[in-house]
């Protein structure tokens, strides 16, 4: 890609943020004057031209660059037939979307590289517990892991409440699922093209109608995911899942960690008693040992530290240790609640009486 502009603090300021995106294997190059493009046209074939509208039509048409745009000062300009108009005066990451649009438009994916990642994770967070701050630990969660690893956060909620913007126009969850639904083998650099990011964190925008939410059938959902992974730049996928989602049992045993947010509360504590009896009856038992169990004691921001800091095997029915879940039950013995993280003391386990008072005088706590 050439930029070619002559307002040099500009375009260097461009430059530096387009070649900073590390989800795309993309070289740029910079020039303040015509006669700096047409001097490096003449070493190396120029795929992208980003040129200003300083520089007259008549100069911009001898270029041979595969695809023309043209930074605009107003919106709307008139440009030259094979030209794309792009407003230069609003965000990079909109700027960098509609170039890659349109060449995906144009079939020419090829100008684009994502660089595949070593490992994926699909990272859910789920419960049957609502109005606890799930969705905000779920960001916070994705906010977290974006500062070491490239992270991807889609909103699979009713109603999402946060990520809604109807005064913008902008690309979904349900444009995602209409591509990946054409089986398009470039779902990666859509996917890239569509999320915005927001403090490192890449984030897609929710269905914006609920009835199409529930109306994505578990196989379109299976599909997606399947080719996020495999396609996508991202090292850790973060769905925020609700009832609402069909297939939510099947895509909580193919993902690789489940993070469970509970409060302490009897009437709760009853809701994840039937949950996890529900889950058993329908013969997802082994789905218990994966939950993380995450209480909701303070900021998100600080529960997802402290949730982090716990080890795979802290998982609802394993935490507890013998005599409790073992063989990946949730509970031996239905008379005792098993794998309770107390995210506010330095590794404490609740054992306690499913249908008893609260235990005031801490006589079913032991120090793991």
């Amino acid at each position: 890609m050439i930029i070619c502009s002559e307002e040099e603090l500009y375009v260097l300021r461009l430059a530096d943020v387009i070649a900073d995106r590390e989800e795309l294997d993309l070289q740029v190059q910079v020039c303040t004057s015509f006669e700096q493009e047409e001097k490096l046209e003449e070493f190396q074939e120029a795929e992208l031209l980003l040129i200003g509208d300083e520089i007259p039509y008549e100069k911009r048409q001898t270029s041979r660059a595969a695809r023309r745009f043209v930074l605009t000062s107003q919106e709307g300009a008139e440009v030259g037939e094979e030209e794309v108009p792009v407003f230069k005066y609003q965000s990079v990451h909109k700027i960098f979307s509609q170039i890659m649009e349109s060449c995906l438009d144009q079939d020419r994916a090829g100008l684009f590289q994502v660089p595949r990642k070593d490992s994926q994770r699909m990272i859910v967070v789920y419960s049957p517990i609502h109005r606890i701050g799930k969705t905000r630990f779920a960001r916070a969660l994705g906010h977290e892991l974006a500062r070491e690893e490239e992270t991807l956060y889609i909103n699979m909620q009713e109603y999402p409440g946060w990520g809604m913007h109807r005064e913008e126009k902008r690309a979904s969850l349900a444009d995602l699922l209409y591509y990946s639904r054409q089986e398009q083998n470039h779902l990666g650099l859509r996917l890239t093209s569509m999320v915005r990011e927001q403090e490192g964190l890449a984030i897609l925008d929710p269905i914006p109608v609920s009835l199409d939410l529930k109306e994505v059938s578990w196989e379109d959902w299976n599909s997606l995911i399947l080719q996020i992974l495999k396609k996508g730049p991202y090292q850790n996928m973060i769905l925020d899942l609700s009832e609402s989602v069909q297939g939510l049992f099947d895509i909580l045993k193919i993902c690789d960690e489940w993070y469970l947010p509970y409060i302490e509360d009897e009437d709760e504590e009853r809701k994840l008693d039937q949950f996890f009896e529900a889950l058993e009856v329908m013969g997802c038992k082994k789905l218990c040992q994966k939950a993380r169990m995450t209480e909701m004691k303070g900021e998100p921001e600080i529960c997802v530290k402290k949730a982090l800091q716990y080890d795979k095997n802290t998982s609802y029915g394993k935490a507890a240790g013998t005599g409790h879940g073992e063989a990946g039950s949730v509970e031996r013995n239905r008379r005792w609640r098993t794998g309770r993280i107390d995210l506010s003391g330095a590794g404490r386990v609740h054992r306690r009486p499913v249908h008893s008072p609260s235990d005031e005088d801490g006589i079913w706590e032991r120090s793991v």
